[in-house]
C-alpha cells in the first residue's frame, strides 16, 4: 500500500517541544496509561455511550485479544511504573468490544468496583463533536478530522522499568490508518496518539515499519463508533446458543433472541463494515460476498426475507436460520471468521468440489475445539490463507484427506493457534504453494515430531 511512497514517510525529525508542553504530558503519565499482561500498552479514557462518556480501557487486540475475553480471564494492570499492580476480570459484568480488523480492544472500567486511582485521557474535541452532531448531520468520519502535518506524541510503556514519550508529525491519515515518523521501542503497542498542540487523544499505536522508517495508528473515531453499537459481525449471530448445520447448499443456523425487537447482523459483510464506516480499503467487494448475494436466499422459520445483512426480530424466542444456496459455492473465504462462540462444528456433507479459496475461513474462532473436514474436496482450491488462523481452543487438526496440490497460499494457515499439538498433514503437497510464510506462527505447543507430513517444505517451514 506504501511501497511506492517511502521518501514521503523518511522526512526529517520533528521541531523541538517546549519544556512546558513536556512538563503538561509527564503530568499525564503518571495515572493514565498502564502496562497489561506485561505485553503491551494500555490507556484509559472516557468514550460517548448512549449519552454518557464511559470510563474505559484501550489497547490492541494483539495485547488482549478474543481468547482472553472468550475464557474469560484476569488482566494485569501495572501502573506507576509497576509499583502498582492491580487485576481486572473480563467478564459479563463490564462492557468489552474488540475487532481485529480495526485492530482495537476496550474494556469498560467499574471505578468502584476495581478500584485503580487512574486519570483519563482527554479525547479530542473534533471527535466529542462528531457524537454530539444529530446522526442525520453527521458528515463522513474523514470529513471531520483535518490532522495532516498535526505535532503529535505517543506514550508507551514498553517495560517494566519505564515509560516513554515519542514525538513526531502526523505524516498521513491513510483510510482509518495514522501515519507518523514517531520513534517507538518494541512492545509500543496499544500505546496512545495525542495531538501536540492540545495535548488531546486521536488514536492508538500498533505497529511500526523499520523498512520505511514511519509508524502506523489507528484512529480512534471508528473504534468507538463500533463499540456504541455492540453488534456482531457473524455469519450467523455469534451466541452459545446458536448451533449449526451445514450440508451441500444450507446453511441452518438455532438462535436464541432474548430480547423484544433485537436487531442483529445475520451474515457477514465485509460490503456493510465498508458503508458503515466508508473504509477505502474495503471497496472492493469481498469475492465470496457478492456469491452470497446473487445465489444466497434466507429463511426464518420457514419464511423467505428478503437479503439483508442485518434482521430485526419482534419478539423474543427461539429461530431457525437457514440459508439457501441456488448452486454450489466457489468461495468460502471468511465464511466463519470470529464466530468466537463455537465449538463443534460438522462439515462432512458439506459439497466443496467447486470451492477455489478458503482463505480465513475459520478464522477466529477462539472457541473451536472439534471440526470435521473429513469430506472436503479441496481439489481445486488455490487459497488457504489464515484459514485457521487464531483458532486458539483447537488442539487437533486432521488434515489427512486434504488435496493441495493446486494451492498457492498458505501464509498464516494456522498462525495463533496456541493449543495446537497434534496436526496431520500427511497428503500435503506444496510443491506450487508460492506463499506459506508464518504458517504455523505463534503454534507455540506445537512440536515438529507431531506434524505428521511427507512435505519436506512444510517440516524446514516449521524449523524456521
Amino acid at each position: 500500500m506504501l511501497g511506492n511512497r517511502k521518501e514521503k514517510y523518511t522526512i526529517t525529525s520533528p521541531e523541538p517541544v517546549s519544556l512546558k508542553q513536556t512538563e503538561r504530558i509527564l503530568e499525564q503519565i503518571k495515572n493514565c496509561i498502564c502496562r497489561i499482561n506485561d505485553k503491551g500498552t494500555g490507556f484509559f479514557v472516557k468514550i460517548p455511550y448512549k449519552s454518557k462518556l464511559l470510563p474505559v480501557l484501550i489497547t490492541t487486540n494483539q495485547v488482549i485479544n478474543i481468547g482472553d475475553i472468550i475464557n474469560k480471564n484476569n488482566i494485569s494492570l501495572y501502573l506507576n511504573n509497576c509499583r502498582i499492580i492491580k487485576t481486572i476480570k473480563l467478564d459479563n459484568n463490564r462492557l468489552i468490544y474488540t475487532n481485529e480488523k480495526l485492530y482495537i480492544t476496550i474494556i469498560e472500567i467499574k471505578e468502584e468496583q476495581d478500584n485503580l486511582n487512574n486519570k483519563y485521557l482527554e479525547l479530542d474535541d473534533e471527535i466529542i463533536n462528531y457524537f454530539n452532531l444529530y446522526k442525520k448531520d453527521r458528515p463522513k468520519y474523514l470529513d471531520v478530522l483535518n490532522y495532516n502535518n498535526e505535532g503529535l506524541y505517543l506514550i508507551a510503556y514498553p517495560n517494566e522499568n519505564e515509560k516513554f514519550i515519542s514525538y513526531g508529525k502526523l505524516l498521513d491519515i491513510n483510510n482509518n490508518e495514522i501515519i507518523n515518523n514517531c520513534n517507538t521501542k518494541q512492545e509500543s503497542s496499544g500505546s496512545p496518539i495525542l495531538l501536540l498542540n492540545n495535548q488531546k487523544l486521536i488514536g492508538i499505536h500498533r505497529c511500526s515499519s523499520n523498512h520505511y522508517k514511519y509508524n502506523k495508528g489507528i484512529l480512534l473515531i471508528y473504534s468507538i463508533i463500533e463499540f456504541s453499537k455492540i453488534k456482531n459481525n457473524l455469519l450467523i449471530i455469534d451466541k452459545e446458543e446458536t448451533k449449526i448445520e451445514i450440508t451441500n447448499n444450507y446453511i441452518i443456523g438455532e438462535v436464541n433472541i432474548k430480547v423484544d425487537g433485537q436487531n442483529i447482523r445475520i451474515i457477514n459483510s465485509y460490503e456493510q463494515l465498508n458503508r458503515e464506516h466508508d473504509y477505502i480499503q474495503y471497496k472492493e467487494e469481498n469475492e465470496n460476498e457478492k456469491e452470497i448475494k446473487d445465489n444466497c436466499e434466507i429463511i426464518i422459520n420457514d419464511k423467505l426475507i428478503p437479503f439483508s445483512y442485518f434482521h430485526k426480530f419482534n419478539k423474543k424466542g427461539k429461530y431457525t436460520i437457514l440459508y439457501f444456496f441456488k448452486k454450489n459455492m466457489t468461495n468460502t473465504n471468511y465464511m466463519f471468521s470470529e464466530c468466537s462462540s463455537l465449538i463443534n462444528i460438522n462439515l462432512s456433507n458439506f459439497n466443496t468440489n467447486n470451492i477455489t479459496n478458503m482463505s480465513h475461513m475459520f478464522n477466529g474462532c477462539s472457541s473451536l475445539t472439534i471440526i470435521n473436514l473429513f469430506n472436503f474436496n479441496t481439489n481445486n482450491v488455490t487459497n488457504m490463507s489464515g484459514m485457521f488462523s487464531d483458532c486458539t481452543s483447537l488442539a487437533n487438526i486432521d488434515l489427512s484427506n486434504f488435496n493441495t496440490n493446486n494451492v498457492k497460499y498458505m501464509s498464516g494457515m494456522f498462525s495463533f493457534c496456541s493449543s495446537l499439538t497434534n496436526i496431520n498433514l500427511s497428503n500435503f503437497n506444496t510443491n506450487n504453494v508460492i506463499i506459506m510464510g508464518y504458517m504455523f506462527g505463534g503454534c507455540n505447543k506445537l512440536k515438529k515430531n507431531n506434524i505428521i507430513t511427507k512435505d519436506k517444505r512444510i517440516l524446514n517451514i516449521f524449523n524456521n
